[in-house]
């Protein structure tokens, strides 16, 4: 019968007197003092506060609190490529969970049938001909809001969500 102990075929261990003893590692000096970890350091700069001026204030922010915002900005202004980053930052902050089907239900207050016809008639008189006018950034925005891809609809909401 085959031992349990013997290797097969392929790389073998060291002999037995070049193995570790147990308890030892084979680093026995460790990590050299002054190496940097990379994380460490890309932590220690993105946390590093500096003095800006918002509003004619001085304030201090942190360097991603500064990234982040400017990048918001230029996503808000219609940067696709801005809004792609937005996006990959929000799925690396906080991964995407299973989207729960649901929605707003909206429900009108009660009216009798003249006060509905009334308010009905004074919203439709200001009203566009439907059949000529498509408003291109609110169906974007509902693309957006409803989790589909649309760069232009993630920016129209990235704005209204920061100043509507």
């Amino acid at each position: 019968m085959d031992d349990p102990f013997k290797p097969g075929p392929g790389r073998k261990p060291p002999p037995v007197e070049h193995q570790f003893l147990k308890g030892t590692s084979g680093n026995k000096k460790g990590r050299p003092k002054g190496s940097v970890d990379i994380k460490k350091l890309t932590r220690k700069v993105a946390l590093k506060k500096h003095a800006v001026k918002v509003d004619g204030k001085i304030v201090c922010k942190t360097l991603l609190q500064l990234v982040i915002e400017s990048t918001a900005r230029e996503a808000a202004a219609g940067m696709p490529s801005m809004v792609a980053l937005i996006g990959q930052i929000r799925a690396k902050v906080s991964p995407t969970q299973e989207r729960q089907q649901g929605g707003l239900q909206v429900v009108p207050a009660v009216l009798s049938m003249e006060e509905f016809m009334a308010e009905e008639e004074a919203r439709n008189a200001t009203a566009r001909d439907s059949t000529t006018y498509v408003n291109h950034k609110v169906e974007e925005m509902c693309k957006a809001a409803q989790g589909l891809d649309s760069p232009l609809g993630e920016a129209v909401l990235a704005f209204h969500k920061r100043w509507g």
